[in-house]
């Protein structure tokens, strides 16, 4: 059931936070990362991903080992601690490199980001968020999404169908319904976690609505679990299992350390298992 995730940077650079309620408290400026910070994901030699942060504990550097080919990825911020530009080089058979922008409106919400296939315009209207332009180097189209007021997407509205998601108390992702423009329904998934610290979370604050345009446009499944954990940080808990309703399953086992940080992922994607280390500084 899992989309393979292919490099951090590479998904953002090829296909395409930020709360949006009237409650100013709910769209605070992003706050540093607080706990361990992660050092690395290792599966194997020639597959691992390494991490370096700046002075505020944000992350700096992204480096990766798959066969064959390299990758790096660098992030800048602004003074507010917000996102501004992202770097991407790769090197192997297929040398490749790119640079996305992003770009924040007078409420510190982000209103634009661009890059070699991108280039959309964000608006707000309360807790209504409108995004519009070339997603993926596709023709122009326009997407809307509802937040709550954590400003987090409780409705995704697309052309063909729209998809409704639910939370629980610590803000973690629960259940994703999809329907037809007939209210008739497409897709149901459930998800499960741990009650320890998931220690991707709190990083990419003011490009949430990027990420999630990023993994839930075109929606068919949930693909934010896994190897490669800053894809998608927004998620206090560790995701221990993705259930489609009638169809597969994806699961994870943990080993974690003294202070309740994984240390060990195993996952099970319907028998497919991978297994790999969490390491810190």
């Amino acid at each position: 059931m899992k989309k393979t995730k292919f490099i951090l940077a590479l998904i953002l650079l090829n296909a395409i936070f930020i709360s949006c309620s009237s409650d100013d408290d709910s769209n605070p400026d992003p706050d540093p990362p607080s706990g361990k910070l992660v050092k690395s994901e290792i599966i194997s030699n020639d597959l691992k991903v390494e991490y370096t942060y700046n002075a505020d504990n944000l992350l700096a550097t992204f480096n990766g080992t798959r066969p064959n080919l390299t990758f790096t990825s660098d992030f800048i911020y602004d003074s507010e601690k917000r996102l501004t530009k992202w770097s991407f080089e790769e090197t192997g058979t297929s040398p490749y490199s790119g640079v996305s922008t992003f770009t924040y409106n007078a409420d510190g919400r982000l209103s634009s980001y661009s890059n070699d296939v991108n280039d959309i315009a964000i608006t707000y209207d309360g807790n209504t968020v409108n995004a519009s332009g070339i997603f993926g180097g596709n023709t122009p189209s326009e997407l809307q999404m509802e937040l709550n007021g954590a400003g987090q997407v409780t409705k995704f509205i697309e052309s063909y169908q729209y998809t409704i998601f639910g939370y629980d108390a610590n803000g973690n992702m629960v259940s994703a319904k999809s329907f037809d423009n007939n209210a008739n329904p497409l897709a149901e998934f459930t998800i499960t976690y741990d009650s320890k610290i998931n220690p991707f979370y709190g990083q990419f604050e003011s490009v949430y609505i990027e990420r999630f345009l990023e993994f839930f446009e075109d929606f068919d499944g949930i693909y934010v679990s896994g190897f490669e954990g800053y894809s998608f940080p927004y998620f206090k808990n560790n995701i221990t299992s993705i259930n489609e309703v009638g169809g597969d399953s994806l699961n994870y086992i943990y080993t974690y350390d003294d202070g309740g940080y994984p240390t060990v992922v195993n996952e099970d994607d319907m028998g497919d298992t991978t297994t790999y280390i969490i390491s810190y500084y």
